[in-house]
């Protein structure tokens, strides 16, 4: 059963005591360690005022796909958290909704794909605070990967789409800082990109489309952030973290097969073989008339 819990500005929240910002829902039975995580990834901070946001300026929303080690392993955190109307007290308000799968939920169109379906997560609240005790619906599908049409509109080339696909097939457990402004929407790139990638990598890949801070134990991979944001500037000083600037810089072009997958939709039909010998390992790529295109031998190392 899914697990989800919804955090905002109120006068009255869900626990006894509470109101401000504070827990307005969630589901029976969940932890307390469990609700204090997700409260923790709650964290916004918008651009504008609760003026400005009356005048409907757009705000930068933080959708995230994370895995936590307070979790355990299999359990993903889907996330929503942005700017909402503002509270009784004409303030700014943000409001958080996460939701807690256990793998065997979880869509073969992956996290972002998930986050996109109408619905499924929450942009504002009303009512009085309460327990759920319905079982939320997991929508299931699947997303065609190309052509990468927000990729193109965004950057003229389907084909960037695989810059985040190559950098985590390079390096799963790579950092990746994707500089954006304000006004660009994050959510499609990324599903976009995961969708380049095997199903069972789909939800290999952590995100976040407004990325801030993370609790001790979380994992995000995929950072998307503003140019002036502490995010960033933190980026910047780990040398290991690739960074792709979508703000105005030009993009090295990628090749290969992921790329033009991104661009026509059609994965070219290679299949990688890999064949042991005694005496030496062999490793040739064939095509679909399995010609050998490419082989290289390596000899195996002696024994000391």
């Amino acid at each position: 059963m899914a697990y989800e819990l919804v955090y905002t500005s109120a006068e009255r929240g869900l626990r006894p005591g509470t109101r401000g910002f504070c827990t307005v829902a969630h589901t029976h039975g969940m932890t307390p360690q469990h609700i204090q995580l997700l409260e923790a990834l709650s964290a916004y901070k918008g651009l504008h005022s609760a003026i400005d946001r009356i005048s409907e300026v757009q705000e930068p929303v933080a959708w995230s796909h994370l895995y936590s080690s307070i979790l355990g392993r299999g359990i993903s955190i889907i996330s929503r958290v942005g700017a909402t109307h503002p509270d009784h007290t004409g303030r700014s308000n943000k409001l958080a909704h996460h939701v807690l799968l256990h793998s065997r939920e979880r869509s073969a169109a992956g996290p972002a794909w998930l986050c996109m379906q109408p619905g499924f997560l929450l942009d504002e609240w009303e009512g009085p605070p309460r327990l759920l005790n319905e079982q939320k619906e997991i929508p299931q599908g699947n997303m065609p990967a190309a052509p990468a049409k927000s990729w193109a509109e965004l950057t003229g080339d389907a084909g960037n789409a695989a810059i985040l696909a190559d950098a985590f097939m390079s390096n799963p457990e790579g950092i990746v800082a994707i500089l954006f402004l304000p006004g660009m929407e994050m959510l499609p790139l990324i599903a976009e990109s995961l969708a380049l990638l095997p199903e069972h990598q789909r939800w290999q890949v952590t995100f976040n489309t407004y990325f801030s801070s993370l609790p001790a134990g979380s994992t995000c991979c995929w950072r998307c952030c503003l140019p002036d944001s502490d995010a960033f500037r933190d980026a910047k000083r780990n040398p290991r973290t690739r960074i792709v600037d979508l703000t105005g810089a030009e993009l090295k072009t990628p090749t290969g097969a992921l790329a033009e997958y991104a661009r026509t939709g059609r994965m070219p039909d290679k299949k990688i073989v890999v064949s042991v010998q005694k005496s030496e390992k062999s490793i040739r790529t064939l095509n679909s008339d399995n010609r050998n295109i490419n082989m290289l031998t390596l000899k195996p190392r002696r024994k000391f």
